[in-house]
């Protein structure tokens, strides 16, 4: 692995690994400081391990700067097929396995690099690539950085924000074009916005989308606007959703979720793709009305 230089307050993970080898298990922590008079080491504290004795709090070490990645970047959407090279989290650390059987409900069969005797059940949440971190970039590369002959890498837009309220986790806003604050974003990260009334989309989708067509890439500048959804529609369970909210700071927001369970009254148990509980070990599960939910829209085509 090879040597990186990280700042307060980076995201990283930590191998407890003598020789910092591929196997892990790696442990999510967050970079408090460097060590004075001495670059090899680094001061984290974790964010899943606790410290022994007393009350439990977030266990804080000086490690091997050789044993420190950046966290590598999810791909929650990412399909896994048998014999598959991945990671997987358990027992509070991201451990290196191979996809040995494809489950009911979203959940693989995984067995643990040099353990073969050693297989358990993962959810398609708690899994990713396995990937190394050689020379400041991932190995095998991600997505994104795999140059193709046809598909380029889009370009930052720039867009204006109505609502200066800070949110968090990936979110999807509706958005027209004047105000003052400003802020940049990928091509890949825009879409045109439609409203979801009577299971169809207003506007309506345009042809050509249905063929998957290619856009041309350009610059665009628009400001984003709250706009309440109203929507009284029932999901199956399973279903990939949007949910938005109307606390402060979130009014206008769309979050990707899974549709776990009708409760009754218009309310849905539903699992967001982004969102994570405060112990950041799982994924975030709530209620929320009907009224707050809406259809995925459809991907934009690739962008030239």
């Amino acid at each position: 692995m090879s040597q990186t230089h990280f700042h307060k307050g980076d995201q990283v993970e930590v191998t407890t690994s003598v020789h910092g080898g591929s196997t892990g298990p790696y442990y999510p922590a967050t970079v408090l400081r460097p060590v004075i008079k001495d670059k090899s080491h680094i001061f984290v504290e974790y964010q899943t391990q606790t410290a022994h004795g007393g009350a439990p709090k977030p266990l804080k070490e000086i490690v091997l700067l050789t044993n420190v990645r950046p966290t590598p970047p999810r791909e929650l959407h990412r399909p896994f097929k048998v014999g598959d090279d991945v990671d997987a989290f358990r027992a509070k650390g991201w451990y290196r396995g191979t996809v040995r059987e494809i489950l009911e409900n979203s959940k693989y069969l995984v067995a643990v690099d040099g353990q073969a005797d050693q297989e358990f059940e993962c959810h398609h949440f708690d899994l990713r690539v396995h990937r190394e971190w050689d020379d400041g970039s991932w190995v095998p590369a991600l997505p994104e950085e795999k140059k193709s002959p046809e598909v380029v890498k889009s370009r930052k837009i720039t867009i204006k924000i109505r609502d200066k309220k800070e949110t968090m986790g990936a979110s999807f806003e509706s958005g027209t074009v004047e105000d003052d604050q400003e802020l940049e974003s990928e091509q890949l990260n825009l879409r045109c916005h439609r409203e979801w009334d009577d299971r169809s989309s207003v506007p309506p989708l345009p042809k050509e989308l249905k063929s998957f067509g290619v856009v041309n890439s350009r610059k665009i500048r628009f400001n984003l606007r709250a706009k309440k959804e109203s929507l009284r529609k029932k999901f199956e369970n399973g279903t990939r959703v949007e949910v938005s909210s109307d606390e402060e700071g979130y009014k206008g927001a769309w979050y990707t979720a899974t549709i776990v369970d009708y409760i009754g009254k218009d309310k849905f148990l539903v699992e967001y793709v982004s969102l994570v509980t405060e112990d950041r070990t799982q994924l975030l599960r709530e209620e929320a009305l009907a009224s707050y939910i809406r259809p995925c829209p459809p991907p934009l085509p690739p962008v030239v």
